[in-house]
């Protein structure tokens, strides 16, 4: 049972490194490929140069830089996604390949600025390096028995999340000009956590916490993973990894490795690594700034996390800001210029790709995600413009497109955005402020991308920060009416923010130093000046009343600081004005993209049909009374998924074999299938019983629709199946069916519709779950169910608390001639009574008890205890005797959120259920403890 449990975590692990959504790409799309021993990259057609690019890119790392892990090659699928908004990217097993999502993310400085799919290629050919060269010992053992699911599940045990990611961001750094060692925005979690004494442990940093802010595995990763690399040398991860997947030390086989070979566990060699860049962050020329102490709500806790990101003047003297906590989601507010600042709520955004607004004039503006309703990889945005207090306060631009970053014109006129077309062509748009129609697309020859860009006081220009083709940033101005755009900042490899135009002055954030400071060059061109030497990054500024006024990332979130505005020191944007912990040499030559020339590799048409059924693990399944045993397959494209195994139902005895297989590349999902279960009984009365034997073919469709828009995250899902059954008797049975063959109809409907919610609410505030199905017997057998469930959702008396309204129904046919699976979800603390129907009414309060922040043995961390007060209240009707029953129970729930092995959640818990009613089958019992253990969480998380 340990083991199956490791396995579960561990599969679980790698499906949530990342997964290709199934059927996501329109069937009209046409694939490309460029094919080799090394890897084939599959993209759409129209991106010849970017898939021939990335193969360049791999096939340099495969040939020179694979050695740090070992030296084993295995060919990768790589698919490039080009109609999403999401900047990612995400390698997995089961099936292995890769995919990269390639719109370039609009921040800069959290990212950086590298040619986007030029990083990716580095980032994530790294964890295919790991993923092949982490395929011998134990570990091996799993690939044969398991399959690649098996390879992960070991994998992930013996190797902590953060060496996966950290090593990735120490490939992306070591073979660039660049990668996210090289900012200094990376850095600012651990660097804030730092300056404020905050001491957290291996463990906590490693869990995180719904109460302090933590930074996450990407940066412990990268602390430890290069001060792995530079201390000990360049292959010291080999040796480490390769005793933990061949589990040299059964228990904690990474941590005894690193004890073994630097005298330091895991717990140790996180402390060392954080000391050793700490003693970088206590800067001597920081000045001093004044914190705004702001009132946002009473329901934000003084000594919680919360962010003010984005700072504009009013106008009136006071500021405008966008506030989220680990309490409430984020709006937008207005912050008056007294003595003790207080905030009032604005109006709140819907959920964006991008969180970044801007403000002219009394207008908020910002975008908003928009989907296609059927293909999960077609993504948009909307621009939204907020006028708060007027009748018609907003105004959504109906024209979708893929664009971030807008900003008001003065004349209020007009809106420009950072645009991009699939074939990653980038460009500036004018839209009319009123509909949403392009009126210009400002010419880009060089085909720069931009990054928020902002009109002039006399909207004659535009000035932005723009990236090259090679990672290069600079600040240019364009005008609007046509002509030669002039840089203001040069070029450099330096990461440049947000740009803010005060007269004749435009000043930014850039990363030329040791933390993203403010910076300013004329509008007119000429001498760039430094204007602050923060301890810790900016994160973007304003100018207010003869101040800077900038948010800042601390311990407790980004905070809004003020310092007076100065006349600032001239600096060489060009020189190197970096410390050598930002310049690290990890031994790999230096910047390999320089080096990455065109291979004339050929570009062919990639068949759909390629592999489609493409097996790749044997995968367990434990959801009590059910248990099997699966052989799983889906092909790259992720348009084709089967399934084939056997299982056991332990309330029956009853054992079964089945396939299925389902597929997404059309409109609706298909899918057919069958399973054959034996020796089945059902007892009839005390004495007799009825054995047999169920052959059930089925063939169907669904229609999965993503409706998400502005808060709420919305999903609709029809289905339809048509069922063909076959019973004979049993061998030992002395009783058989009349009804031999029956064929039904199984009709589903789901609806979800869930507001965005803060970290630290346990339910949506406002959120509606509805699930209906039906099902009916085509011929002349008797047989039919439908089943209903609504689940509400709603805020409780304080902002992390939750009621939650079940309404659930169910009627069935009485003949007992044929029985459906039984989905009805009784009233807590009962057994299953004797009904043609029956409804019930559940009532819920969730709230947090406890953020405890503890665990033990790097095995299970405790982040939250959590309870429940419920009453349920149910009635049946027993149509043999024509009455109606109740049973109504009321009772509590604790919970335990938790994290396995510092990284899967698993939730488990306990309820106790006090009984108004006779239980069916033991009327003398009036209460019931019940453990709450839900297996099946490990494998579907």
């Amino acid at each position: 049972m340990r083991y199956i449990l490791c396995l579960a975590l561990a599969i679980s692990l790698a499906h949530t490194a990342g997964a290709q959504q199934f059927g996501g790409n329109r069937p009209s799309l046409k694939w490309r490929q460029v094919d080799s021993d090394t890897v084939r990259v599959i993209f759409p057609a129209g991106l010849e140069t970017q898939g021939k690019r990335v193969a360049d890119v791999i096939h340099h790392i495969a040939r020179s830089h694979t050695g740090t892990l070992g030296p084993t090659v295995r060919k990768v699928n790589i698919v490039l996604q080009h109609e999403t908004m999401q900047s990612n990217g995400f390698v997995q097993l089961g099936p292995f390949r890769s995919v990269f999502y390639l719109t370039p993310p609009p921040n800069s400085s959290d990212l950086g600025s590298l040619n986007w799919a030029d990083q990716l290629a580095l980032h994530e050919y790294r964890h295919v390096i790991q993923n092949n060269n982490f395929r011998k010992g134990v570990s091996k053992v799993g690939y044969y028995v398991f399959g690649e699911l098996g390879q992960a599940a070991i994998t992930n045990i013996a190797v902590p999340n953060w060496f996966w990611e950290g090593d990735a961001v120490v490939a992306e750094t070591a073979m660039s000009e660049q990668g996210r060692g090289r900012l200094p925005a990376f850095f600012d979690g651990f660097r804030a956590l730092s300056l404020a004494g905050k001491e957290y442990s291996y463990m906590q940093v490693r869990n995180g916490s719904y109460r302090h802010y933590m930074p996450n595995h990407y940066e412990s990763g990268y602390l430890m993973a290069s001060y792995g690399r530079l201390q000990y040398g360049r292959d010291f991860w080999k040796d480490v990894t390769d005793d933990a997947v061949r589990f040299r030390g059964v228990f904690y086989p990474f941590s005894q490795s690193l004890k073994r070979r630097t005298g330091k566990n895991a717990a140790a060699f996180f402390r060392a690594s954080y000391d050793y860049y700490r003693q970088n962050w206590n800067s001597p020329q920081a000045e001093p700034a004044d914190t705004l102490h702001v009132n946002v709500t009473h329901l934000t806790q003084s000594n919680g996390v919360e962010n003010f990101r984005y700072v504009y003047p009013d106008g009136k003297g006071g500021l405008v800001v966008l506030h989220n906590s680990y309490q409430t989601i984020p709006a937008f507010y207005n912050i008056d210029g007294g003595n003790r600042p207080r905030a009032f709520r604005m109006t709140a955004p819907g959920a964006g790709f991008d969180n970044f607004f801007s403000y002219r004039s009394g207008h908020l503006l910002w975008t908003e995600s928009r989907y296609n309703a059927r293909w999960g990889a077609d993504e948009r945005s909307v621009v939204v413009i907020c006028k708060p207090g007027s009748l018609n306060k907003r105004l959504v631009l109906k024209h979708e497109r893929r664009c971030f970053s807008p900003d008001l014109s003065h004349s209020l006129k007009s809106v420009v955005v950072a645009a991009l077309t699939p074939d990653q062509r980038y460009c500036l748009e004018i839209l009319d402020a009123g509909t949403g129609q392009v009126l210009q697309r400002l010419s880009n020859p060089e085909n720069w991308y931009y990054t928020y860009p902002k009109f002039t006081d006399n909207d004659q220009w535009i000035v932005t920060a723009v990236r090259d083709s090679t990672g290069r940033m600079a600040i240019v101005k364009q005008p609007v009416a046509g002509g030669n755009t002039e840089t203001l900042v040069p070029f450099s490899m330096k990461a440049i923010g947000i740009p803010v135009i005060q007269g004749d002055t435009v000043y930014f954030t850039a990363a030329f130093a040791d933390a993203d400071d403010i910076y300013s060059v004329p509008l007119a061109g000429g001498t760039v000046r430094r204007h602050s030497h923060r301890a810790n990054g900016v994160h973007h500024l304003a100018v207010s009343d003869g101040k800077f006024v900038f948010s800042e990332f601390t311990a407790g979130g980004f905070k809004l600081l003020s310092m007076p505005l100065n006349a600032g020191e001239p600096i060489d944007p060009a020189a190197d004005h970096q410390q050598p912990w930002l310049q690290p040499d990890f031994g790999e030559g230096g910047n390999l993209l320089a080096r990455v020339r065109d291979e004339g590799r050929n570009v062919r048409k990639y068949a759909k049909g390629h592999r489609l059924f493409n097996f790749h693990s044997w995968l367990p399944v434990i959801d009590d009374p059910d248990y099997g045993w699966y052989l799983l397959g889906e092909n790259v494209l992720g348009t084709l998924q089967t399934r084939i195994g056997g299982g056991y139902n332990r309330n029956e005895s009853s054992p079964s074999v089945g396939g299925q297989v389902a597929w997404a590349g059309w409109f609706p999902v298909l899918r057919a299938g069958g399973d054959y279960k034996s020796d089945r009984y059902v007892n009839i009365n005390d004495t007799i019983q009825v054995r047999w034997n169920e052959l059930d073919w089925y063939g169907g469709m669904s229609l999965p629709l993503r409706l998400s828009s502005g808060k709420f995250y919305r999903g609709l899902t029809l289905s339809a199946d048509f069922h063909q059954v076959t019973r004979t008797r049993a061998g030992n049975s002395k009783y058989t069916f009349r009804d031999n063959n029956l064929q039904y109809l199984d009709l589903g409907f789901s609806f979800s519709n869930q507001r965005m919610k803060a970290l630290q609410q346990i339910y949506s505030h406002f959120g509606q779950s509805l699930t209906m199905r039906y099902s009916k017997s085509l011929n002349n057998i008797p047989a039919g169910q439908f089943f209903g469930r609504a689940d509400l959702y709603f805020p409780g008396i304080r902002n992390t608390h939750n009621i939650v309204l079940q309404l659930s129904y169910l009627q069935k046919d009485t003949s007992l001639r044929y029985a459906f699976s039984d989905p009805f979800s009784y009233a807590r603390g009962y057994s299953k009574p004797f009904f043609q129907h029956v409804f019930k009414v559940g009532s819920n309060y969730h709230f947090p008890v406890a953020y405890p922040d503890w665990g033990f043995a790097n095995l299970l961390y405790f982040s939250r205890i959590r309870a429940n007060v419920f009453h349920d209240y149910m009635s049946a009707f027993n149509f043999r005797n024509r009455r109606h029953v109740t049973y109504a129970s009321a009772g509590g729930e604790l919970f335990f959120d938790t994290k396995i092995g510092n990284v899967l959640p698993f939730t488990f818990g306990m309820r106790y259920s006090h009984l108004f009613n006779d239980n069916p089958g033991d009327p003398s019992r009036k209460g019931r403890f019940e453990l709450i253990v839900p297996l099946q969480q490990l494998f579907s998380y």
